[in-house]
């Protein structure tokens, strides 16, 4: 680690390859960790609507939340993989049958899509 200094004050800090992996993989785990917070309130909403929307029953209901918990155990494996394994597949899959998930976030006025 280099330290970044004017005069006596450090501004910044340089980290070799090694200490930037690590601090690489410790933020995609924090990510993983903070994601499982949110989980049960995402997966919520969507059963709820699909209730409301489409009829579905505890059966339907639960069959398609233990869908959505395959894929988010997959999706949380691929967050702690290194950036350079690329795009999440579902989003790219989704993309080649003319669903750009990133383009409707656009349409709604999502800044950070």
């Amino acid at each position: 680690m280099y330290f970044k200094k004017s005069g006596k004050t450090i501004f910044g800090v340089q980290l070799n390859k090694a200490e930037q992996k690590a601090m690489d993989q410790e933020i995609r785990r924090q990510i993983v960790e903070n994601d499982r917070r949110f989980d049960m309130d995402k997966e919520s909403s969507i059963l709820w609507a699909l209730h409301t929307q489409f009829g579905f029953g505890p059966k339907r209901l639960k069959k398609a939340w233990e869908m959505f918990y395959t894929e988010t155990v997959k999706l949380r494996q691929h967050y702690q993989m290194g950036a350079e394994d690329g795009a999440w597949l579902a989003r790219h899959k989704l993309k080649e049958i003319g669903c750009d998930i990133e383009a409707w976030y656009k349409e709604e006025g999502d800044s950070d899509a």
